[in-house]
């Protein structure tokens, strides 16, 4: 009897009120151009649990890779991160980035291979490149690249990264290149910035000690560009310590050789802002919108700020609206144009509740040094010595400058003497007590700049007397700038940058090449999520959250002991984790192929 050909039927029957099920082997045959059932066995009544294994059993018949099995039979069990890893692998396929990557023939593995290993686990799972093989080793990368993870040891990692390193250019002018061909307005502003990140260790000829964006430490200076989406295209690792002004220069020098920039303007942070920046720019016909700092705004003799101290946080929502030749471009945005000086173009803006934020500030300032104030006068009164004008007064002077009050407030000291309750002791103890005195004037002039910003660019291009770049259009990218910040805090957070153990310059800099990568896939993810609205995953906007979502479907793998049977399977996708995947376009990568791979590679597992 051929059990491949049947199939479990039932009929039920009704007795006093209760239905009941018979079951029988039966088969189909058309008869007459009509599908009739034919009773081959009958089984008779059956509990659920013989119903289960009487299906199993003429599914194994009918499939060859089915087989029957009890729970106690299944003696290895193991899970391979599949679906989050293979998310990161088609993002890397989908931006070419193989064909940057130049192999030695001699190379089993090619550079390329490494590159990838060492990218997607930045982007799932970080773990000190000593540790990535074993994190290889429980991927389903193994069979998507076809890799025996034997073939990749931590010796291998290190041995590869420097040659990683050489191929940073041709990475930076791929991703140039990629990034004008499928979204050009994307690049018609870039941002540019630095951040410093902290140092293991000694040895690497590129850390320096002094003071970083964490405070003092041991660190190195990372200068990224990325496009108006966030998207990394140029990086360079610098000695730490290298202050953000002098790397314009350098910055110019690089970009005009490298990239075709005629036509893109570069916006970035008022640290860099400097005359010999700015003509270097100018005499480079390079295009460029930044912001002055304060010093520098006060130097511009055009502006007289006296005209504005009339201005009241509690009125400004009405004050606004009249300021004298200021345009409205939103809410928070009010604008005019200064003046055009040579190259350079001026524009002053004025966000009204920048300016209540920081009048607020500062009165909360003043409110908590007041409250300090009193707190070191209770400390004086209890003083077990006597104590030295001088040294008080300064002790409060470093607290006002501190809290960047002593512009505008002081404190005068009041001598006073106190008399210990000590039994047999008599005698009085010379102490202060400090008084806070805030100069109003002062502290006016103090806020004279408040809610005012000055943007400076070379657009200063001009058709029948109107700016061919207008205002907003000059505002806007400098606005967007926190675009580049958004860049550094994810790879300093997400991909763990910080601390590195690596410490050869070629190490280092090939570990931040490996870290701007897994941001580029990452962004990409987020960048989508943002793009694409799910219906039931309309909250998982960030490339973490899909993740995480995507880590709970694995490549299984299991061993069958009666049997002697292994076996690959995928954990069954959940609708979340296709509407994802739907949303980042990546509808079809859940597939057999990858099942098809294992299985014939069993030895990897």
């Amino acid at each position: 009897m051929d059990l491949s050909k049947l199939h479990l039927d039932w009929g039920a029957s009704k007795y006093k009120g209760k239905v009941y099920r018979t079951y029988c082997l039966a088969r189909s045959l058309w008869i007459d151009g009509k599908n009739k059932i034919e009773t081959v066995i009958k089984l008779g009544k059956l509990s659920d649990d013989q119903v289960i294994k009487w299906r199993s059993l003429l599914k194994a018949f009918k499939d060859p890779n089915a087989f029957v099995t009890s729970f106690e039979d299944i003696c290895t069990e193991k899970h391979f991160s599949y679906l989050d890893v293979a998310v990161a692998n088609a993002i890397w396929d989908e931006w070419g980035l193989d064909k940057i990557f130049q192999n030695n023939g001699r190379r089993h593995i090619s550079i390329a291979a490494i590159a990838r290993i060492l990218t997607i686990n930045r982007c799932i799972d970080p773990v000190a490149k000593s540790k990535t093989p074993e994190w290889f080793r429980n991927t389903a990368l193994t069979w998507m690249l076809d890799i025996n993870p034997k073939e990749i040891y931590p010796s291998r990692i290190f041995r590869e990264l420097a040659v990683i390193e050489t191929h940073k250019d041709a990475i930076c002018k791929h991703l140039f290149t990629q990034f004008n061909q499928l979204d050009s307005a994307s690049m018609k502003s870039v941002f540019y910035d630095l951040s410093s990140t902290s140092f293991e260790g000694t040895k690497c000829k590129l850390m320096k000690w002094g003071h970083g964006k964490g405070g003092y430490e041991n660190h190195v200076v990372l200068a990224l560009l990325v496009n108006k989406n966030g998207l990394p295209f140029y990086w360079e690792v610098l000695p730490g310590c290298t202050a953000d002004s002098t790397t314009i220069s350098w910055l110019q020098e690089r970009i005009q050789k490298k990239f075709n920039i005629a036509k893109t303007t570069l916006v970035f942070d008022r640290g860099m802002v400097s005359d010999d920046n700015l003509a270097l720019l100018e005499g480079d016909k390079i295009k460029y919108i930044s912001a002055m700092d304060r010093n520098q705004i006060e130097n511009i003799t055009q502006i007289d700020f006296a005209k504005y101290s009339y201005l009241l946080p509690e009125k400004i929502d009405e004050q606004v609206e009249t300021l004298p030749k200021f345009q409205k471009m939103n809410e928070n945005t009010f604008c005019r144009e200064i003046k055009v000086d040579g190259q350079r173009r001026y524009i002053l803006c004025f966000n009204p509740q920048l300016f209540k934020d920081q009048r607020k500030a500062r009165e909360q300032a003043l409110a908590n040094f007041h409250l300090l104030a009193s707190n070191l006068n209770a400390e004086l009164l209890e003083a077990k010595n006597s104590r030295q004008e001088q040294p008080t007064y300064a002790k409060f002077q470093k607290k006002l400058e501190k809290a960047k009050l002593n512009n505008f407030a002081d404190v005068a000291l009041i001598e006073k003497y106190v008399y210990p309750l000590v039994e047999n002791e008599n005698r009085k103890i010379r102490t202060y007590q400090a008084e806070v005195v805030v100069d109003d004037d002062k502290m006016l002039l103090a806020g004279k700049l408040d809610g005012f910003w000055l943007l400076v660019t070379n657009h200063s291009e001009k058709t029948d007397q109107e700016f061919t770049v207008k205002t907003e259009d000059a505002i806007n990218p400098y606005r967007e700038k926190e675009i580049i910040e958004e860049a550094f805090k994810n790879i300093k957070s997400f991909i763990k940058i910080e601390p590195m153990f690596v410490w050869t310059e070629d190490h280092v800099k090939a570990h931040y090449t490996i870290c701007v990568l897994s941001y580029l896939i990452n962004r990409t993810l987020t960048l989508r999520l943002h793009t694409n609205k799910g219906k039931t995953t309309k909250d998982m906007v960030a490339h973490a959250r899909l993740m995480k979502e995507c880590s709970e479907c694995k490549l299984d793998y299991i061993e069958v002991e009666n049997i002697q049977q292994k076996n690959f399977n995928l954990t069954k996708p959940t609708a979340k984790q296709k509407e994802l995947l739907g949303r980042v376009g990546l509808p079809s990568l859940i597939n057999r192929k990858i099942l098809e791979k294992a299985n014939k590679n069993l030895n990897y597992a």
